[in-house]
C-alpha cells in the first residue's frame, strides 16, 4: 500500500465566507458531501486531530510547520470494532495521554465513546456537521465548508497540497487573508474549551 503524503494546509474561518465561495465556483466544479463527524480534543495538544468519521476513526498529528502553512501526517483509519491495541498503541499516544485499562479486545463505536473515552476528563466530544463543497485547482485541493460545533455555526476554507508552494501561490491568487486556524483550535476558541496545555 501506497504511503499517504503529509499535506501543507491553509485554513481560515468566519461567520460567512460566501465571497470565497465565489472565488472557487468560478475556478473549478464543486463536489458536494455532507457528514456527521466526532471530533476527540486533547486538553494537553493542538497536534493531534482525532475525528470519527462514517464509522473510522481517523487521525492525523502535525509534523511542521512551513511558512506559516501546517504539514498534517494521517497516522491512522481504521474502522471500528476498534482493536483494544489500536486503542492503547496509537489513538490515546496521538491525543498525548495515558491509555485508560481496557477490558475489552475490541470495542464498538458506542462502546469506545461511553466507556473508553466518556470517563476521561481530559478529552472533551465535540458533534461536528459538516456541508462540503470541494474543488481541484492545479495541484491543491480546495473547500468551502459550512459547519456546525456542537451546534455552534462557523464557515471554512482550506487549501491543501503535498506542494507548499502550490497551496502559498493558489491562496495568494485567491486573495484569501486571516490567521491559518486548524480544525482543533477553532473548535476550541468556538466552543470555549480552552487552549492546550502544551500549546500548539
Amino acid at each position: 500500500m501506497e504511503e499517504i503524503k503529509p499535506r501543507y494546509e491553509f485554513r481560515i474561518w468566519a461567520g460567512t465566507l460566501r465571497a470565497v465561495q465565489e472565488k472557487l465556483a468560478q475556478r473549478a466544479t464543486a463536489r458536494k458531501t455532507e457528514s456527521e463527524e466526532t471530533y476527540l480534543i486533547s486538553s494537553v495538544t493542538d497536534k493531534c486531530n482525532v475525528k470519527i468519521r462514517a464509522a473510522l476513526m481517523d487521525i492525523k498529528v502535525l509534523v511542521a510547520v512551513d511558512r506559516g502553512l501546517e504539514q498534517w501526517k494521517p497516522v491512522l483509519k481504521a474502522g471500528f470494532p476498534l482493536d483494544a491495541s489500536v486503542i492503547t498503541a496509537q489513538v490515546f499516544p496521538a491525543l498525548e495521554l495515558k491509555p485508560p485499562p481496557l477490558s475489552k479486545l475490541a470495542y464498538q463505536l458506542d462502546e469506545f465513546l461511553d466507556d473508553v473515552i466518556g470517563p476521561i476528563r481530559e478529552i472533551k466530544v465535540v458533534r461536528v456537521h459538516k456541508t462540503r463543497y470541494q474543488f481541484t485547482i492545479g495541484p491543491c485541493a480546495t473547500e468551502y465548508a459550512q459547519i456546525t460545533m456542537n451546534g455552534a455555526p462557523r464557515d471554512t476554507m482550506a487549501v491543501e497540497s503535498v506542494d507548499a508552494d502550490g497551496v502559498l501561490a493558489l491562496v495568494k491568487e485567491l486573495g484569501v487573508v486571516g490567521a491559518n486556524t486548524s480544525y482543533i483550535r477553532e473548535i476550541r476558541g468556538v466552543l470555549g474549551i480552552g487552549t492546550a496545555a502544551t500549546g500548539a
